[in-house]
């Protein structure tokens, strides 16, 4: 006990005097390892809640889900779905069905959300209920309405009360019976769920609209793999029992969407009632996101080693005394370690704050594919805390090792007594290839975020080829007798034709509403319609060309000019071979040397044509921005699919007519996506590129920054008296600065000449991402340099400046 007492005492006083002597080192110190372990911790967060963090239920590897084309299962008995040797079960897609309860209570400012289920939900996950679970007779019509409610809900709404498991809820629009209570943190089967209140399939017809009524259930599959079964295997045998006229159908679609329905781990994929299921694949800029991280730690590492050279060699002359005196090797370094558990303590409490903010700030942005990070569970649990103690330890671990070495070796006594200087050219090298590492890492990030950054632009600015500010792209769900899955009417073009007139006169009846044609947005899903071969002039050529339909107005309400010949006409409609507008590009590729004008063209597989070109248009890229295609072929041909309508609108208010839109159509399934919106959903991976990429850019500048600080401050420290010497000799104070400054931008530049170098490898693992720019973007790499020098020089030639204050007869009396 008194050797712990006495080591509490020399902390508290060790303490004490650290803040009062050097506050100035201090607050950077625990500054800079805040912002080194807060960046990485919050990198790691995210990472753990994607992908690390167990599922709520045992044996997580062993279930699986089938994504993409999950409408077409409105029965669990389809022999598709035999696959699931364990079993399988069924949840409600959401996005259908529109179903739910409304309870009279919330949670956390928000009213609890519903999930549809079918008897065997908790059985195939094997997830214990506490009460009773569903059966087979609760999902049937005529049953009582029961409910299966979160742990959550049960401790935030009724205080755990057994009673309640039994009783009957005032639920609106029906009362329901709570029959079981899920496990603790139990809320779904896929990540991003937060479900509070499971019913009855049976039940959800009932919660429906009106509207709905009637319409099959369509159900989520959720299977139960067997003991010698995989995920791969599934898969493979999904698609053997695939039909073959699907198969077929599928293998024509563009392999870049990757549309075809497949079996996954139910741990790969998010979904929430507003989103379908889809895989989570950013496992690879996730790895790209923690490497940049970890280089923002390294910065960090190389800014807390100068400082703690810096603080030291303020403590020379004190700790050489100590040797002198007879204090032992053994006795400085725990002194040492003492001030530096401080640093670490403190930065890893400042780490945790700005990993907390971060988790307040990032849920506002959404991932690629539309994953809301807000309905992730961000929570520091004992992963992220080992992480935010282990990034501790290795900073300072990393920073301390040189410090520790020279501060206590043994001829510091004898430096003192022979008034040497401790700052050996060979101490003063390590110290500027610390910062030379630092500013390399630094360029490494910022050339990453710059990259990031100018894709986005271009995403939003010139690369779309369409006017993204004033275009709204509308899809319109007809819910009406004769679209009943099972009627022969809902694919008839003649109704089809009908209805879509009818729908498209009342878009031009919204107000705002300046254009409307038949058509979808030529980037996203919808586009996907590819022509892989093009007969021009007796010759095949290979190609990867949209094929767009739609109404003659469609180029027009896009925003997208002829450039030579005429657009397509209402005379159009009628005329064969079909008169077609191809882009710039196309055209180039198929006539080189000639004029496409009133060329013929005919695509061998596909189902409309042969063409005739009558128009060039200006480029615009189709699927996605970054990969953009060969061009396009679009036709004045109607757009017969099935009972969804698809619509251009061109406004000048694009966010406000959305609105309208959803507003004025009743009675339908409506989706008003604007330009910005489409792109944004394209480009997710950069947007979330440049987001964390610019956030970890500034924090390495400016660990940067002050590291380049730091090592003229430590040049002022360790070389006082022979700038003293200098001074007396006749040298002037602009000597004196540009001495300080040459000691710091020598390393500097060879800082960004390393880190130019690197950030050229290191782009070409992202390559695919960089929409409109290559890896090697000599715009960013010229900014990115001249900003990094900039700055850097500027803290240097504030720490040089420091130096004018020095003159020759104090700095030989320090000295």
């Amino acid at each position: 006990m008194p050797d712990i007492a006495d080591s509490l005492r020399g902390l508290r006083i060790g303490t004490r005097s650290l803040v009062r002597s050097h506050p100035g080192y201090l607050a950077m110190a625990i500054f800079v390892l805040a912002v080194a372990v807060g960046v990485n911790l919050l990198v790691f967060t995210i990472v753990n809640a994607l992908w690390i963090r167990p599922m709520p239920f045992p044996d997580p590897d062993k279930v699986a889900t089938i994504t993409y084309s999950l409408t077409r299962w409105s029965r669990l008995d389809d022999p598709q779905l035999q696959i699931f040797a364990g079993g399988v079960a069924g949840q409600v897609d959401m996005t259908e069905t529109l179903a739910g309860l409304r309870p009279d209570i919330e949670i956390a400012g928000r009213f609890p959300e519903t999930l549809g289920v079918t008897s065997g939900y908790f059985n195939v996950l094997q997830v214990p209920v506490r009460g009773r679970d569903f059966t087979p007779d609760d999902d049937r019509e005529g049953a009582e309405p029961v409910a299966i409610i979160s742990d959550r809900l049960w401790a935030g709404a009724f205080d755990r009360r057994s009673e309640i498991i039994g009783s009957v809820l005032p639920t609106q629009p029906v009362a329901i019976r709570v029959i079981g209570v899920a496990p603790r943190d139990f809320f779904g089967a896929r990540r991003g769920e937060q479900t509070d209140i499971w019913i009855p399939t049976s039940l959800v017809r009932h919660l429906a609209p009106s509207d709905w009524q009637g319409r099959p259930l369509i159900l989520m599959p959720i299977g139960r793999l067997g003991a010698d079964q995989t995920v791969a295997m599934a898969d493979q045998r999904f698609w053997d029992l695939t039909d073959p006229r699907e198969r077929e159908f599928l293998q024509q679609l563009d392999i870049r969407m990757q549309r075809r329905p497949r079996v996954v781990s139910v741990s790969d994929v998010f979904g929430t009632p507003d989103t379908r299921t889809f895989v989570v694949n950013e496992r690879a800029a996730a790895l790209v996101v923690a490497g940049l991280a970890f280089l923002v730690l390294l910065g960090g590492c190389a800014t807390i080693a100068a400082l703690v050279l810096v603080h030291y060699e303020r403590r020379r002359g004190e700790l050489a005394v100590k040797m002198s005196l007879g204090a032992g090797r053994g006795r400085l370094i725990r002194e040492l370690l003492r001030d530096l558990s401080l640093v670490g303590l403190a930065g890893s409490a400042g780490g945790l704050l700005v990993a907390a903010i971060g988790t307040r700030v990032v849920p506002a942005m959404s991932l690629p594919g539309g994953v809301d990070i807000g309905r992730l569970d961000l929570s520091i649990d004992w992963r992220v805390s080992a992480v935010a103690f282990g990034a501790t330890l290795a900073t300072l671990g990393l920073a301390a090792v040189l410090p520790i070495t020279r501060a206590t070796r043994p001829r510091l006594a004898g430096e003192l007594i022979g008034n040497t200087s401790s700052s050996t050219l060979a101490s003063q090298r390590v110290r500027q290839a610390l910062l030379a590492l630092q500013v390399c890492a630094t360029i490494i990030v910022l050339v990453s975020a710059g990259l990031f950054v100018r894709a986005v632009v271009y995403g939003f600015g010139s690369g779309p080829g369409f006017d993204v500010d004033r275009t709204v792209f509308v899809s319109i769900q007809e819910n009406s007798p004769w679209t009943r899955p099972g009627n022969d009417n809902a694919y008839r073009p003649d109704l089809i034709t009908q209805r879509n007139a009818r729908l498209r006169e009342a878009l031009r009846d919204v107000r705002g509403v300046q254009e409307v044609a038949d058509g979808v947005a030529p980037i996203g899903p919808a586009s996907r319609f590819v022509i892989k071969k093009l007969r021009a002039e007796d010759r095949e050529y290979d190609v990867s060309a949209a094929q767009l339909r739609g109404s003659p107005e469609l180029l027009s309400t896009l925003g997208v000019p002829i450039l030579r010949g005429r657009s397509l006409t209402q005379a159009d409609l009628d005329v064969r071979p079909y008169p077609a507008v191809i882009t710039q590009s196309l055209a180039r590729r198929l006539w080189p040397d000639g004029d496409p004008l009133g060329q013929p063209l005919r695509a061998p597989v596909s189902r409309y044509g042969p063409f005739v070109v009558v128009g060039i248009a200006r480029d615009f890229p189709f699927g996605s921005l970054a990969d953009p295609g060969d061009g396009a072929v679009v036709t004045a041909q109607p757009v017969i699919n099935g009972i969804t309508s698809f619509f251009v609108v061109r406004t000048e208010q694009p966010s406000a007519v959305a609105a309208a839109i959803t507003r004025t159509i009743r009675g339908q399934v409506v989706t008003a996506t604007t330009g910005r919106e489409v792109v944004a959903r394209d480009i997710g991976r950069q947007r979330l590129g440049a987001w964390f990429f610019t956030g970890f850019g500034l924090a390495a500048l400016l660990l940067g920054v002050g590291g380049a600080f730091g090592l003229v401050a430590y040049l002022a420290e360790s070389q006082h008296k022979e700038f003293g010497v200098r001074m007396a000799l006749g040298a002037t104070m602009g000597h004196l600065v540009r001495r300080g400054l040459a000691a710091a931008l020598i390393p500097v530049f060879a800082g960004v000449a390393c880190g130019l170098f690197a950030a050229a490898l290191v782009s070409r693992l992202f390559t695919s991402l960089l929409v409109g720019i290559g890896a090697l973007d000599t715009l960013t790499y010229v900014g990115v340099a001249v900003a990094t020098l900039g700055c850097t020089a500027i803290a240097a030639l504030a720490a040089s400046w420091r130096l004018r204050r020095t003159s020759p007869a104090d700095a030989l009396r320090a000295s």
